[in-house]
């Protein structure tokens, strides 16, 4: 049996078509397009020579990465993590997930935190629109109305 000539002009096309990574196997990697960067310090670190050492690293292409001194990094008061002796400041410490269990967020606390928060939230827009109303001076209707 042979395919169509439909198919097989098909397949034909698919063998030409540029390897991608969702057409390859699970284990291909198609790379991160460090040779196609522009700039210094780009690219490949060496050539390829033949014989024996195969390989060789050129001082010019060799990626160089700069950091501070290690005394500076060591004596910094910035570090990697926080202490447990740290405090925190009050409007943090009863934000939106106080009195959260020690277990974690439950869905029950996760729902009563979301009520009270949305109960506080409507209280707040309905003292902001009695506020409005409040400030606003009241017309009569006739002086709304031009006369014609």
């Amino acid at each position: 049996m042979h395919p169509t000539a439909t198919l097989a002009a098909h397949i034909r096309y698919q063998a030409r078509r540029a390897l991608q990574s969702f057409r390859a196997n699970k284990d291909f990697y198609k790379g991160n397009r460090q040779a196609a960067l522009p700039g210094h310090r780009t690219g490949a670190p060496g050539v390829h020579v033949r014989g024996r050492p195969g390989y060789r690293l050129l001082e010019s292409r060799v990626r160089v990465f700069v950091a501070p001194p290690i005394d500076d990094i060591l004596n910094s008061k910035l570090k990697p993590y926080v202490s447990p002796r740290v405090r925190l400041p009050h409007n943090v410490a009863n934000g939106v997930f106080r009195g959260m269990p020690d277990s974690g967020l439950t869905p029950a606390h996760l729902l009563a935190t979301t009520r009270r928060l949305s109960e506080e939230k409507a209280l707040e827009q309905r003292d902001a629109v009695s506020a409005a109303n409040s400030a606003s001076p009241t017309t009569d209707s006739s002086e709304a109305q031009s006369p014609s």
